[in-house]
């Protein structure tokens, strides 16, 4: 039996129209062997619902945070002893949580991984990357080449409209090209050209994300010149209230101007 818990009601037709059995708190799941975790504002939720949890099941934290965030929440695995606990951070969107598709940095103890790789490998690809921290500072890296990546595409996306191709066309030239192909280019490309941004990767988070990588980078002593100015495209664009209930490539529209 797979049970769903969200403060969010509106999606619980949903997730009973794909077999999951609602449950109005957490303690209605009773004993269960895996609990998976996807919180949308950070180390704090995670804590929270941490304090709450027995001690059981093997807790799957796929919630994005910073490392900071993530010390805390290692502070309460372990001293509440018997947690087993591993990070999963996602690469994907939500096409790819549906079909299963997602691509997991795991970070944790590596016997607790291998034991529960079976059960991972339902949600998608599993990668075991090593300590919890280095998942997460992988994670952060990872998502900073995303947006970093659409950027790029955003600020050149009038001069591509210049050739005067269609946006299938334009695409597979330059996906077929090899050095310009990206992930970025295949799916948020289409969505800057054509001014239309699905829900996907709010604003908000992108900046959290970016954010977090400038606070580590200085940490260590050293600058990053480009994600700084990225980061203030993300803050004007947010500030007019772009990627709000859609995606961060929106931005695009502060660019084109």
């Amino acid at each position: 039996m797979v049970y769903g818990y969200d403060v969010n009601k509106s999606i619980y037709t949903a997730l009973g129209n794909a077999g999951v059995k609602t449950v109005d708190s957490m303690e209605q799941c009773g004993d269960v062997d895996y609990v998976v975790l996807a919180l949308p504002t950070g180390g704090g939720e995670s804590t929270q619902v941490l304090s709450e949890l027995g001690t059981n099941s093997v807790v799957i934290d796929t919630t994005t945070m910073s490392l900071a965030e993530l010390e805390q929440v290692l502070s309460i695995v372990r001293n509440r002893g018997g947690f087993r606990y591993i990070t999963a951070r996602l690469e994907g969107g939500p096409r790819q949580a549906e079909s299963g598709s997602l691509v997991m940095f795991i970070g944790g103890d590596e016997q607790l991984y291998r034991q529960s790789e079976e059960f991972l490998r339902q949600l998608g690809t599993p990668i075991y990357i090593g300590t919890h921290e280095q998942a997460a500072l992988l994670k952060l890296i990872s998502t900073s080449i995303i947006i970093a990546n659409t950027m790029i595409l955003a600020e050149l996306s009038p001069i591509m409209k210049d050739v005067g191709l269609d946006t299938n066309t334009l695409v597979k030239a330059l996906s077929m090209s090899g050095g310009a192909d990206s992930a970025q280019l295949r799916t948020r490309l289409p969505w800057i050209l054509s001014g239309n941004y699905p829900e996907s990767f709010s604003i908000d988070l992108a900046k959290y994300v970016v954010d977090e990588t400038i606070k580590h980078s200085m940490s260590k002593g050293r600058s990053l010149p480009i994600m700084n100015m990225i980061d203030k495209i993300l803050e004007i664009a947010r500030n007019e209230g772009k990627g709000k209930g859609g995606d961060f490539s929106e931005a695009a529209e502060i660019l084109k101007k």
